[in-house]
């Protein structure tokens, strides 16, 4: 007996230390995750233990075998862990959501459009621990390497081979999920977990995309649509502009500034007219807001982080192809380099007829305005942009008289982090009392609201003279992230901190050359304001869903499928409906 209980106590002697490093590895992630969480991160992982802690243990534990031995060794096996779930909460703290896997490819988007600092900086701090681990990796030794991955591939093979499987098991076995809310199912399942249950929805979603490209019930209710616009006598024109980060500074109840932030011009044009719209981002994804504001249906990014990034150009059942197909010439402007974000692509499915960039950025094809001088701030200026798309809507209308038009226009001046030349444009506002988080962007970005809402409202002012019978919306895209994302805005008390106030952004509305005022609406409620004016309330339905079933998640995700679908189809889909361009005025 006294030998029994000797071998225990000497194989727990030798067990001990080597069960020290992976308490030592889940101790410091939950200290990381408590003060992440407390900054604006994910919440604390500790009661995602059904996959998350084991999976994080098996990585922990491969990372061990295939790194060399040294001091430093468990320190090493450990970096590429910390990096994921800095990348996850630094994605949180930024844009207010969690991270989907496919948003990879938005990288170098957001690469592009970064200050060289921030590059720098950003390069420095993913390839350094990234360049460290790779190095301590023993590569020469294949089969620990290979062996230890098993579990790995596995659960790659589940995710992208087998998404329903991996789904049912991973629901069978984790808390609740509740779609509503990021932050609630990174505490409750994990980071990594729902990445990957995030990653298996969306490849599962496409697999029933071909059941939704035959739904004849949206099909005719779109080709309603279309009838309805082209029976009627009088067709307005219609301009919509979707403003880069537009913050209204006036909603920042804690902010004290030196003079009222908005242009007096711009204030005697709007006042009291100014509403709200609801984004379905924050910070970030412009291409989301796009997509509401035109196809009338809710961001859902079910098939991809980002809709855009899966258009084909397929034509799919969005406002321009009614407008198209009703008669109106479709043109989009869109103040950035082609392509970022499938732009084209996408353009190409939502149904615009011309497409335009700046000449700098897309010489072949041709364009109708250039960037300009963006000495110091590297965005095309709104003034410059507004200007020459006057100048060109004026012109195309006395060559076109009796043409419909739908004049979209996509801004960038006010991108993050709001550079602005001191030399044209002098600070004219001073802010104190910004709390807890001092923030030079966002002084930058009163100071570009003063000098944009100037251009805006000269702009508006041009359009309904030349164009008095007509609508126009403006709407911001989403709030800038600013230097500390949802903090500063809480800080602050955007909007006193109401709920969900980080997705509320300004909305302006011109009817027939008179300002007008609606109450709160989504982003994707507008092509349905835009159908309801055009007809004078003859169109009760978004697109293809009925008013009162609207904001019923059912039928938004039954029509968010047959629109993507579409989007996603390489086949064109103007045969299945009744109209066609022939019967166009």
């Amino acid at each position: 007996m006294a030998f029994i209980f000797k071998t225990l106590r000497d194989r727990l002697a030798t067990f001990k230390p080597a069960i020290k490093p992976y308490i030592a590895f889940l101790l410091f992630l939950s200290a990381y995750t408590l003060v992440a969480g407390y900054f604006g991160g994910l919440p604390i992982f500790v009661q995602a233990w059904r996959l998350e802690i084991p999976l994080l243990l098996y990585l922990f534990y491969y990372f061990n075998l295939i790194t060399r031995p040294s001091r430093w060794q468990a320190v090493i096996a450990a970096l590429p862990i910390v990096l994921a779930y800095v990348v996850f909460d630094a994605y949180h703290v930024l844009f207010g959501r969690m991270l989907r896997l496919t948003e990879v490819t938005e990288l170098p988007e957001m690469f592009m459009v970064m200050p060289i600092l921030n590059k720098i900086l950003l390069l420095l701090a993913v390839g350094l621990p990234l360049a460290v681990f790779l190095r301590a990796v023993q590569w020469r030794q294949l089969r620990p390497l290979l062996q230890g991955a098993v579990p790995l591939l596995v659960l790659v093979v589940a995710v992208e081979g087998f998404p329903a499987f991996f789904m049912a098991g991973f629901e069978r076995v984790q808390r609740p999920i509740h779609y509503m809310s990021d932050t609630e199912q990174a505490e409750l399942n994990g980071r990594i977990g729902m990445a990957l249950y995030n990653e298996a929805r969306r490849i599962n979603s496409l697999e029933k995309t071909i059941a939704y490209r035959g739904n004849i019930r949206y099909l005719n209710a779109f080709d309603d649509v279309v009838a309805a616009v082209n029976d009627l006598k009088l067709k307005n024109n219609v301009h919509l502009i979707v403003l880069e980060s537009f913050l209204d500074p006036n909603l920042l109840r804690n902010a004290r500034f030196s003079r009222n932030p908005e242009h007096p011009a711009f204030e005697a044009l709007f006042k009291n007219k100014a509403g709200m719209s609801i984004s379905p981002v924050f910070g970030g994804s412009t291409a989301q807001a796009e997509f509401e504001v035109l196809c009338g249906v809710p961001a859902m990014r079910e098939l991809s982080g980002i809709e855009f990034d899966v258009f084909t150009g397929a034509k799919t059942l969005c406002l321009s192809n009614i407008l198209g197909q009703a008669g109106y010439h479709t043109m989009a402007t869109n103040a950035f380099y082609p392509d970022f974000f499938n732009a084209t692509k996408a353009y190409e499915g939502l149904g615009f007829e011309s497409i335009y960039y700046p000449r700098e950025y897309a010489p072949v094809g041709g364009s109708y305005f250039n960037a300009g001088d963006v000495t110091d701030e590297f965005f095309m200026y709104d003034g410059d942009l507004f200007s020459q798309n006057l100048a060109f809507v004026g012109d195309w209308m006395r060559q076109n008289p009796g043409k419909p038009l739908l004049n979209y226009i996509m801004t960038v001046y006010g991108h993050t982090p709001h550079l602005i030349n001191l030399e044209k444009r002098p600070k004219v506002v001073e802010i104190s009392g910004m709390g807890k988080f001092p923030d030079d962007q966002l002084e930058r970005a009163v100071n570009q609201y003063y000098y944009r809402t100037e251009v805006i409202a000269s702009y508006v002012k041009e359009l309904v003279r030349i164009d008095p019978r007509s609508i126009i919306i403006l709407v911001s895209d989403h709030l800038p992230s600013l230097t500390y994302g949802p903090n500063t805005y809480a800080d602050l008390r955007y909007l006193d901190n109401a709920k969900d106030a980080i997705h509320l952004n300004r909305i302006y509305i011109v009817e027939n050359g008179r300002p007008v005022r609606y109450d709160t609406i989504h982003h994707y409620d507008v092509p349905r304001i835009i159908l309801s004016y055009l007809t004078q309330n003859k169109v009760k339905h978004t697109l293809a869903v009925n008013a009162e079933n609207h904001a019923d998640p059912t039928h938004q995700r039954e029509q968010y499928m047959t629109v993507m679908a579409h989007a996603m189809d390489g086949k064109p889909i103007f045969s299945l409906f009744g109209y066609r361009n022939a019967h166009a005025d």
